[in-house]
């Protein structure tokens, strides 16, 4: 006994529906049973496709089972309903005498809830996909662009920085080299040597800038060291298990301090910065914190946000708060899936 609540019709042997129960009449949007008696099965449910293309009935497998007297059974497909909308249905045909004759009886179910369903995983298949996608591509501009600053630091180190060390050796060796007697040239000399200094400090600090050499040679440690050694504001800080990560990471973590001491400075008014960096449980942990005033807000400059898309890209979170009055503090996340073998180092407090 076929249960009312499962919906059920039967179609006679020149295809037209005999009988149709309450629940199959809701299920394709009709008021009353009597709409659908009569009326041939394909020409009223089974008419177009679902991208709306005529659905001709000698192409319709259930009108075929249905002459041949044989059983059928599809998993999905589309009915129309009254309204012209489509409903998604499985399908279960059998062989059964209608008046005499041999016809068909059809139950089916209706698979909407489980359609949606499907629909919104595969949307939340893609995004996850294209967020995978965004993410990887994100992490490719960020390692081309440190390359690059890396391949301008090595350019400016290998060509200006040591022309102009040259040119230093050789201004040397002429000032030894000028008489006594000619004090005004001797003067002069040291002016232009005077200037050579600057601007060979000058390359050497915009070099560093670009990117570090003491990162790329020795790593993260040595690096946040003569970061801070070089603050104008006094730095706490503390590593705790550090030792070579990916250089994606020990880039990114380098330019978050970078960046957080440069604001503490420039802006917060701040007279100590604490920088904690630990690596546990395949986890980078950077905090900074400054006592400074506070007040920072990472949507009105690039900076923030610049580091944000850095740690992002190599799968980390970044959190800032800087409640007005009460400096400001950095969180930074980034997990050591790829992290490579290096050697521990013990824990290092430098004030």
């Amino acid at each position: 006994m076929i249960s009312g609540e499962i919906p059920l019709w039967l179609v006679d042997g020149d295809d037209r529906i005999a009988f149709v129960n309450d629940a199959a009449v809701r299920i394709l949007g009709y008021d009353s049973d009597e709409e659908l008696l009569g009326r041939l099965s394909h020409d009223t449910v089974h008419w177009k496709h679902r991208d709306g293309s005529p659905y001709p009935a000698e192409d319709c497998p259930i009108t075929h089972a249905t002459r041949r007297g044989e059983a059928i059974r599809m998993e999905r497909d589309w009915w129309v309903r009254k309204d012209g909308s489509m409903v998604p249905i499985s399908i279960h045909c059998v062989q059964m005498e209608i008046d005499g004759r041999m016809g068909t009886a059809m139950t089916f179910h209706d698979l909407t809830a489980s359609v949606q369903a499907e629909d919104e995983r595969r949307r939340h298949e893609i995004a996850r996909a294209r967020l995978v996608e965004v993410s990887a591509s994100r992490a490719r501009i960020s390692a081309a662009a440190d390359e690059t600053r890396k391949r301008i630091e090595r350019d400016l180190h290998d060509g200006i920085q040591q022309s102009l060390v040259s040119l230093a050796l050789e201004l040397r060796a002429a000032l030894a080299a000028v008489p006594p007697q000619l004090n005004e040239l001797e003067g002069e000399l040291l002016r232009i040597g005077e200037g050579l200094t600057s601007a060979l400090e000058g390359v050497r600090e915009i070099a560093h800038g670009i990117h570090p050499a003491i990162l790329s040679e020795g790593g993260l440690e040595p690096a946040l060291r003569v970061l801070a050694r070089r603050s104008a504001v006094p730095v706490d800080l503390d590593l705790r298990a550090v030792r070579r990560l990916p250089a994606p990471i020990e880039v990114a973590a380098y330019y978050v301090v970078s960046e957080a001491l440069t604001n503490a400075a420039k802006h917060a008014q701040a007279s100590v910065v604490n920088v904690e960096l630990d690596t546990h449980d395949g986890i980078l942990q950077l905090a900074i914190s400054d006592d400074g005033i506070g007040g920072a807000d990472a949507a009105q400059g690039s900076g923030m946000v610049g580091l944000s898309d850095r740690i992002e890209a190599v799968g980390g979170t970044f959190t800032v708060s800087s409640p007005p009055g009460d400096g400001t503090h950095i969180q930074v996340e980034i997990p050591l899936a790829t992290e490579v073998d290096a050697p521990r180092r013990g824990n290092t407090r430098l004030a």
